[in-house]
């Protein structure tokens, strides 16, 4: 954790301080997992690895949506 300090701080130094801290955290009720799991007679928490992969798409459509649209960068 120490060292991951140390690199978030001279990320700051060097770029600045950020704006905005985003937190994004997964719903087991999200239709793509629910569907899922119901349809083999499974709970969300009997698949977590399924949980873990929509959650990590939804991450890096989230981080895609954040970079290629200009939302963040109209002033």
């Amino acid at each position: 954790m120490f060292n991951n300090y140390q690199d978030s701080m001279a990320i700051c130094k060097t770029f600045g301080y950020p704006d905005l801290f985003i937190t994004i955290t997964c719903n087991v009720n999200w239709s793509e997992i629910r569907d899922f799991v119901t349809s083999k007679g499974l709970t969300a928490a009997d698949r977590p690895d399924i949980v873990c992969r929509v959650f990590k798409m939804k991450l890096d459509q989230m981080m895609i949506d954040f970079k290629k649209t200009w939302l963040f960068w109209q002033s």
